[in-house]
């Protein structure tokens, strides 16, 4: 059974991503969306080595094309999706969770 693990806040702000990340494994993704996408202008390095050590595990990761877009980031570590695209992971999956 695969997940989809939403992350929606800052990793500057908030610590309980972690949780999510923790609990990713082969075959789940994880989607930064809101503040989430954040994530991509730097990360703190306990985060980066979680993060490393689930894209050997082959955790996918994605990042919400809009939100990026509205906050002025470009550039992500994984695949930029749109709405369209953030849809059909969530019926993809078998379990959302945020």
């Amino acid at each position: 059974m695969a997940n989809l693990f939403i992350i929606s806040t800052s990793p500057f702000k908030r610590r309980e991503h972690n949780m999510h990340l923790y609990l990713a494994k082969e075959n789940d993704a994880v989607i930064f969306i809101q503040n989430g996408v954040y994530i991509a202008q730097g990360m703190p390095p306990d985060l980066k080595s979680i993060i490393e050590e689930k894209k050997k595990q082959k955790v996918k990761f994605y990042a919400l094309k809009e939100d990026m877009k509205a906050r002025g980031i470009k550039g992500f570590f994984g695949d930029i999706v749109d709405y369209d695209g953030f849809l059909e992971l969530i019926e993809t999956y078998d379990k959302v969770i945020h």
